[in-house]
């Protein structure tokens, strides 16, 4: 639990407040600091500090792990003693449950290899080991497995055979539901301890569909994780999924444009036209300029000049960055509402056809539909019908999406 001090920020940030909270955060969610932020970490420190914001706003942006690694790094001396133990105790938890989460996932992989089956770790500890060279500082909860869509049936089988349950408990024709309208299939074990997201692709179709199958799936990489040889996403292929990730969550967590700045830093080689063209293609550019954008604007990511003017060409981003940091720097998540919602996602798309499939995607069953209500094929057209109203009753697709 994080520390209960009173906090005393206004609900919400705005440039100008230059909160030295959210300036020490900015810094230390980053995969390198360097002398001079080092140097200003300090004197943010010794300047005094709102801790239980501090905390508690690091606490919601997943980011205890780098704020505990850098200030222990560069300034530990200038930091009270309970304060200092804090972070320590986070970030022992933290890296026990990442470290459990890795051996748990590499299992997993060799058991899907003895299967035959391709398996690609996405996000969690293969993004951890690929910016930082350590499971330990990058938070996560769950395990994302990408597995090529003919592969799904055996994978969930494998799966069910060690032990994980779909959450929630859902029939092959439910399933088969789910398969045509999302992009995963939750599964848990040890009650709820442990739980794995079985991907088909990284994004449902309509709401996004940044790359053909064939294309992902030819040009994986060579990784590691943990000394263990794994295969992973391109890295413009990371990218760009991750962009389109953080736009559905409306970039709640300054955590997911750390993982974008992070990746840009370390891939100053990337093929950014084909990047670009590839967004612009298939509809997600606008979802990519906004990633890219908050990297540089808040985490000061450096981009090359075409990429630059690429951001600069469409007035709509700011636009939509605004609107993320508005409420980017509360303690708590401020919830949307369904209106702002889906004015958000409608925006973060150019082109009338990708707004017009959003909106197919929005009353598009998931899990939690299918298991409030069970039909036989032939009415499944009923699920469309009853996903709005469920939106409504709830309180928007953010809860479900």
């Amino acid at each position: 639990m994080v520390a209960s001090t009173q906090v005393s920020k206004s609900a919400v940030w705005r440039p100008e407040d230059s909160a030295p909270e959210v300036e020490l955060l900015l810094v230390c969610a980053r995969v390198h600091v360097d002398p001079q932020q080092a140097a200003r970490l300090r004197e943010l420190i010794e300047k005094g500090l709102d801790w239980g914001y501090l905390l508690r706003l690091t606490d919601r942006h997943g980011l205890l792990p780098l704020l505990h690694w850098h200030l222990n790094a560069c300034c530990a001396d200038a930091i009270q003693a309970e304060h200092r133990q804090y972070l320590r105790t986070a970030f022992q938890r933290v890296s026990a449950l990442n470290i459990f989460l890795t051996h748990e996932l590499q299992r997993l992989l060799a058991l899907f290899a003895t299967e035959r089956i391709e398996a690609v770790p996405y996000k969690g500890p293969a993004l951890a080991e690929q910016l930082y060279g350590n499971v330990a500082l990058r938070q996560f909860s769950d395990l994302d497995i990408l597995v090529s869509p003919n592969d799904v049936t055996r994978a969930r089988d494998l799966l069910v055979a060690e032990g994980y349950a779909p959450l929630p408990l859902l029939t092959d024709r439910q399933q088969a539901v789910l398969f045509k309208t999302q992009c995963n299939l939750p599964f848990t074990r040890d009650n709820k301890r442990l739980v794995v997201e079985l991907h088909w692709t990284v994004s449902a179709p309509n709401f996004a569909r940044p790359f053909e199958s064939d294309a992902f799936w030819g040009s994986l990489e060579e990784g590691q994780l943990n000394g263990i040889a794994i295969r992973r996403p391109a890295t413009e292929h990371l990218l760009l999924s991750l962009c389109i990730h953080g736009s559905k969550h409306l970039w709640e967590r300054l955590a997911w444009i750390s993982d974008i700045a992070g990746l840009i830093e370390q891939n100053q080689n990337l093929d950014w036209q084909q990047l670009v063209t590839r967004a612009r293609g298939t509809g997600s550019e606008r979802m990519l300029s906004l990633g890219l954008y908050l990297a540089v604007d808040l985490l000061g990511a450096k981009l090359p000049p075409k990429i630059e003017q690429v951001l600069n060409s469409d007035e709509m981003v700011p636009a939509l960055a605004a609107s993320v940091k508005r409420f980017l720097f509360t303690p708590e998540l401020t919830p949307s509402g369904m209106a702002g919602y889906f004015r958000f996602q409608l925006k973060a798309r150019r082109r009338l056809r990708d707004k017009i499939k959003y909106l197919h995607f929005a009353i598009s069953p998931t899990e939690q539909d299918l298991v409030q209500i069970k039909l036989p094929a032939p009415l499944n057209f009923v699920y469309y019908l009853v996903r709005p109203v469920r939106m409504v009753l709830v309180g928007g697709p953010s809860h479900f999406h």
